[in-house]
């Protein structure tokens, strides 16, 4: 009976956590930092994860949880929870126990759909995949989730007091304004002035000229861009980041048309165009959201095209591991999740 009451409470605390740190980071992604009201949202509505999904995430196979951290699989794209390695558990009974953590997005518009949370038994091999729906899911998914906490998580000793932690943890942090810690030997969280731009970054404003990222305000309006209409719009800044004093180290790509590198070779091309910002920051690849240190040659991001207001492919055709050091980085929210860094898109953290 005792036993019983026990894991009753760990299965109920655990969730509750899943849905209050869904509806937190939800918050954190959506503009003006507007969660969807609490609860559940209609089987019709389209914008959060369906039932189907959910099934198709579970189903998706990692073959190296500690090296894969970002990756596209099957539609979605799976990328680490705030780049961290695995929470490590150690019993009594000599089983050693991770946990990992992804972010999941789709691939067609790098909408957030949730988090994949990654059970692994070190003595047995025995993986767990959990799905946790975002706030604005499907209620069907939800109720798959807390399906799998009672159905497949009370068979496995050890697995739901591991998952409650990780999860109690995650959300202590987004409380308390930050993120929590990994147990992985004191592994910090990847810090925020990792997704930034140096002062002089051209942003490409709504009338179609440009200004420093670092003189502009909030509420002004900027050229932002739309994953799911394709379409460029003009969008205001809804927050800005500032972070200095100290060394800024920034990476970068050259950029040039992809047209002209096929073009007739008496034809001129343009020269290159580089696009820099620190490692993490997100851009719009061929393949969907991925980070530039992880930009490699002969991906394709895209480019605004003046006169035309179209989106243009441009290859990658160089690397730059550091193009410069800076002693303060800028990085800018917007309504769209979406901005143009001289001219070329990238999107919000």
């Amino acid at each position: 009976m005792r036993n019983n009451l026990l894991s009753f409470l760990v299965f109920l605390c655990c969730a509750i956590t899943t849905q209050l740190l869904s509806q937190r980071v939800w918050a954190e992604t959506t503009p003006f930092g507007k969660s969807s009201p609490v609860g559940y949202k209609s089987d019709a509505d389209p914008a959060g994860m369906t039932l189907e999904q959910l099934k198709a995430i579970k189903a998706i196979k990692i073959a190296n949880l500690d090296k894969d951290t970002y990756f596209k699989a099957d539609g979605f794209i799976l990328d680490r929870y705030e780049e961290r390695p695995a929470y490590v558990f150690n019993y009594t009974d000599g089983i050693t126990r991770k946990i990992y953590l992804y972010k999941i997005f789709s691939a067609e518009n790098t909408k957030e759909l949730g988090l994949l949370a990654i059970y692994k038994n070190e003595k047995s091999g025995e993986i767990k995949p959990f799905v946790i729906p975002g706030a604005s899911a499907d209620r069907k998914a939800w109720d798959a989730y807390i399906d799998d906490l009672k159905y497949v998580g009370e068979k496995e000793p050890g697995l739901m007091s591991t998952l409650t932690f990780v999860l109690s943890r995650e959300m202590a942090g987004l409380l308390s304004g930050g993120a929590g810690k990994s147990d992985e030997g004191g592994a910090k969280k990847k810090e925020e002035y990792n997704f930034c731009f140096a002062p002089d970054a051209p942003v490409t404003l709504a009338d179609g000229s440009s200004k420093e990222i670092s003189r502009l305000a909030v509420g002004d309006m900027v050229l932002g861009y739309s994953t799911q209409t394709k379409t460029f719009t003009p969008t205001a800044i809804t927050k800005i980041e500032q972070h200095t004093n100290r060394d800024f180290k920034l990476v970068g790509v050259w950029l040039s048309a992809v047209h002209e590198l096929t073009a007739d070779t008496r034809t001129a091309p343009t020269a290159p165009t580089l696009l820099e910002a620190t490692a993490n920051h997100p851009v719009l690849t061929a393949t969907g959201r991925k980070a530039l240190g992880d930009v490699k040659a002969g991906d394709v991001l895209y480019r605004y095209e003046r006169g035309t207001n179209q989106v243009v492919a441009y290859s990658v055709v160089q690397l730059e591991q550091k193009t410069r050091s800076v002693q303060a980085v800028y990085n800018l929210t917007t309504e769209s999740g979406a901005y143009l860094i001289g001219e070329t898109i990238v999107l919000d953290k």
